[in-house]
Order: structure tokens, then C-alpha cells, then sequence
């Protein structure tokens, strides 16, 4: 692997720890009967929060408080899947930023609500729905053996004045996706790690300059260029991609977004 990777993988192994202090974790057996999920007004701990955020004082009949099932570390629709590392260090830069509309970067109006609440969940185990919620239940399963499931659950304050609060509480919204910034991105391949005991990169090289992992990243075109084509690809399962930091930028509303799992937490 290039030296520069390899040294930025374990850079970032070695401070997940640290990283992970910015976010509340919590390793549960049922995260959900763990967490506050509950869609209403904020309880008292929560309102110190959103008040603290928006330093002054308000009400809790001001707000409408919603928790989210966001990022995770499982098979996307797109092939792709966090590294862990990426879901702690995208976590502990969530909160304050703004819950909007469709990733309308360019369009501040789209932004209706923001992020109060972060916690990075650790489990042993996810259900049949998540697991198989994109069609990669197998390739999941052997996910979280290794490990975990790893994922985001972000809650958001949405005042009451917002024409949101309807579209939330009739569930013309669900769905969720987050937007970030990754600095010094990397893909692995995951089919050469688990052959050769440690991360391949997918366009790692050899002393002699030639590429180590044999295999073609897979995506949702590449798969159709194959299917219509009759090409045998070599493809990997699927690429694992993480960086040397992974800012959050925004939280969205959407009507499917890359996890399809992602969505608003609804007891």
C-alpha cells in the first residue's frame, strides 16, 4: 500500500478513540429502547440543548423535536459503505448544522431546521429490515461480524412555525441522507483486505507498479454497462471509503437517500 495511505489508515485507527469523545457512544443491545425517539415537544434536557445552540432562551412548545436513523457503516445503493472512522468523525461534527431539503447546497431557503443531538451507536446486531433494506443483506451480515453495526443518530429541532412540522408529522417527509465533506479520501477494496489481513486500497500499486487489487469498483452504471453489455467484470463486492476527516455539512430530507435504511425514527 503507498506509504502516505497506510500512514493515514492508522492514523485514523489510532485516534478513533479520540474522535469518538466528541460524540456521545453508546455500545447497546436495542439502541432504539435506549435512545429519546420519541416526535414532539423537547423534554427539559433537550431545551437546554437547543437554547444553548441558539444562545437564548425559548420554550419547549416552540420546537418540534425529530430523531434520525442517518449515516451507517453498511452496503449503500451505490456499492459503497463508510469506514467507520468516517461515521465517528462525520458525528462529531453534527451538531448545530442544518436539517433542509434535497442537499440544496447552493440554496439556504431549503434549510428549515438544525442538528442538536449526536450520538454514534455501536450495536452487536441490526434487523432483517435494515440488513436487507437495499438488497445486500449477505454482504451486511458479514459487515457487522467484523464490525458492528455502526451508526448515526442525529436529532434535529424544528420550530414550530415551519410548514416541516406537517410534512414531518403526516410523513410526507421519512427518508433522510447526509452531505458531507471528506478530506483525503480513500477506498479500500474489501474482498482483497479480507484475502491478504489488511486494507487494500483499490488503486494501491506494487513495487513494480502495478496495481495490487485486481478488482473493478462497482456502482449501480457500472453494473448496468455489464448487464447490458454481457461484460464479465471483476467486480469487488462493494468499495469501502473513509478519509483523514469527514465534515458534516448538512442533514436532508429526501425521497431515497444512498442508505436506504436512513430515515426519521418513529416509535
Amino acid at each position: 500500500m503507498d506509504e502516505q495511505l497506510l500512514a493515514a489508515i492508522e492514523g485514523i485507527r489510532s485516534a478513533i478513540a479520540d474522535l469518538q469523545k466528541g460524540v456521545e457512544v453508546r455500545a447497546v443491545e436495542d439502541a432504539e429502547t435506549d435512545l429519546d425517539t420519541h416526535i414532539g415537544e423537547p423534554t427539559p434536557k433537550q431545551l437546554k440543548e437547543i437554547n444553548t445552540l441558539i444562545s437564548r432562551e425559548s420554550e419547549a412548545d416552540e420546537w418540534l423535536v425529530v430523531p434520525y436513523r442517518a449515516s451507517d457503516n453498511l452496503v449503500d445503493l451505490d456499492y459503497q459503505k463508510w469506514h467507520p472512522s468516517a461515521v465517528a468523525m462525520m458525528g462529531m461534527t453534527f451538531k448545530g448544522r442544518p436539517l433542509m431539503l434535497d442537499h440544496a447546497w447552493g440554496n439556504s431557503d431549503k434549510a428549515f431546521a438544525f442538528i442538536f443531538d449526536s450520538k454514534l451507536i455501536q450495536e452487536e446486531s441490526a434487523s432483517r429490515d435494515i440488513l436487507n433494506a437495499g438488497g445486500f443483506e449477505k454482504l451486511n451480515k458479514k459487515i457487522i461480524n467484523k464490525e458492528g453495526h455502526v451508526w448515526l443518530y442525529l436529532c434535529a429541532a424544528v420550530p414550530q412555525s415551519s410548514a416541516a412540522v406537517d410534512a414531518i408529522l403526516n410523513r410526507v417527509y421519512g427518508d433522510c441522507s447526509t452531505g458531507s465533506v471528506l478530506h483525503k479520501g480513500y477506498e479500500i477494496c474489501p474482498n482483497c483486505s479480507e484475502e491478504m489481513g489488511r486494507d487494500v486500497g483499490i488503486y494501491e500499486l506494487d513495487e513494480d507498479d502495478e496495481f495490487i487489487c485486481p478488482h473493478v469498483p462497482p456502482s449501480r452504471l457500472m453494473h448496468a454497462i455489464a448487464n447490458h453489455y454481457s461484460i464479465e467484470f471483476n467486480f469487488a463486492d462493494y468499495v469501502i471509503v473513509g478519509g483523514e476527516g469527514n465534515k458534516a455539512v448538512e442533514l436532508s430530507n429526501c425521497i431515497q437517500g444512498q442508505l436506504p435504511a436512513a430515515s426519521i425514527i418513529r416509535d
